[in-house]
């Protein structure tokens, strides 16, 4: 059973090793390490691709054709074999390698100068009859011109070829093998001709065509990026919507809150108002009146922030130089009706720090602390409340602290 799970582990370890995106990562290698060639031109840059697949495949045929020559020659001929095959493949890489440095134009040139001399020059030595199976060499140069360069340099090469041709031919001294030299030139011509003529439409074509696509890929890439900054820009303008929404709520809050201490204060002395005319107090009357007036300016302040706010279009929360004594006694007077309603003392220390920070938000927090103070000292006969502060270290403290029952825990 532990062999069984063995194997069947290993199987498991061997078909990680092949799965398809670790394959995918392969192939997505090779090509940027085929696509990885310094040549501007990127209708070139795709030609030398192509010339580079075919440079591979021919390292690949010598070498897979010297295995079988290996096999099948006498072991005499292992060295010669060894040899050739080594000055092919060596060969070959030099050229792959100047390709990879972008001699594009000039390896296409010698690639296609060497068929045309190879080929050439077993017709001029030795005969055109003997060498008509390996006339391919010219129609492979005749290709490699039409696809890698252009149509004018197909026909250089096609006429450099029939001129090679048409000499061999009026070398040959016997009449019966110059007819046939003149049928094998024939062939040639008709067959190379045609193809030629297809090549040359099918380059254009081709390199049309790449153009057109490498054209197109551009575009889509610059709609993309065009996209992906709309797309930005619209995830920042939600962001700011989202800040504002956040910001325009905590402004709501601020103001229902800032505008009901008035109201509160307006109420509460207004009682005190009427209480003081039927008691016949004047001085009464006339600080109630003060303090109704005080509070009326408040709220007409806040207004004015509130429109002035609006025109702007959000809240502008600057930060400053805030004395901690002036923001409480501003506090206080927000909540005076309360106060006074519940005949509340309150001290404020002497020592209260200055610190940096947004006065409206620091005096609303004050305004806040005060009030829970007076909530939760109403009930005591003597209510006070305590404002100072305390240094604990390199830290200073703001504190409200009252004398009320407090809160349970």
């Amino acid at each position: 059973m532990w062999v069984i799970q063995k194997k069947k582990k290993e199987a498991q370890s061997n078909d990680k090793i092949f799965t398809p995106p670790e394959r995918n990562r392969l192939l997505t290698r090779l090509r940027n390490w085929l696509n990885n060639i310094p040549i501007k031109d990127p209708i070139n840059r795709q030609m030398a691709v192509l010339l580079q697949i075919i440079l591979v495949g021919f390292m690949a045929v010598l070498l897979l054709a010297a295995g079988v020559n290996v096999f099948l020659a006498e072991t005499t001929s292992l060295q010669a074999i060894f040899i050739n095959t080594s000055v092919f493949v060596v060969g070959l890489v030099t050229l792959l390698f100047f390709l990879r440095r972008g001699y594009f134009y000039s390896i296409t040139a010698i690639i296609i100068s060497v068929f045309i001399f190879t080929q050439s020059y077993a017709i001029l030595v030795t005969s055109l009859l003997e060498v008509q199976s390996t006339l391919t060499f010219y129609t492979l140069a005749i290709l490699l011109a039409g696809l890698l360069i252009n149509p004018r340099a197909l026909w250089v090469v096609f006429t450099i070829n029939m001129g090679v041709i048409i000499f061999g031919v009026t070398q040959e001294q016997d009449s019966t093998l110059r007819l046939e030299s003149i049928s094998v030139a024939g062939n040639f011509f008709l067959l190379n001709g045609l193809m030629s003529v297809f090549v040359s439409r099918f380059g254009v074509a081709l390199r049309t065509s790449l153009h057109n696509s490498l054209q197109r890929e551009n575009e889509l890439r610059n709609e993309i990026a065009t996209r992906k900054k709309i797309e930005s820009h619209r995830e920042k303008l939600i962001k700011e919507l989202e800040s504002n929404n956040a910001e325009l709520e905590r402004f709501t809050y601020t103001v229902s809150h800032d505008l009901r201490s008035p109201l509160v204060t307006i109420k509460g002395f207004l009682g005190m108002l009427q209480k003081g005319i039927e008691e016949n107090r004047p001085e009464r009357v006339s600080d109630n009146i003060q303090r109704i007036s005080n509070a009326a300016d408040k709220m007409e302040s806040m207004l004015a922030e509130l429109l002035e706010i609006s025109r702007i279009g959000r809240v502008l929360n600057t930060k400053v130089r805030v004395n901690i004594a002036d923001v409480t006694k501003e506090a206080i007077e927000l909540l005076d009706a309360q106060i006074a309603e519940k005949n509340i003392q309150i001290k404020i220390a002497d020592n209260l720090p200055t610190v940096f920070a947004d006065y409206v938000r620091l005096r609303e927090v004050m305004q806040n602390l005060i009030d829970n103070a007076i909530k939760y000292s109403s009930s005591h006969p003597n209510p006070m409340i305590e404002i100072g502060s305390k240094k604990l270290g390199e830290e200073e403290f703001i504190f409200v602290k009252d004398n009320g029952i407090g809160v349970a825990r």
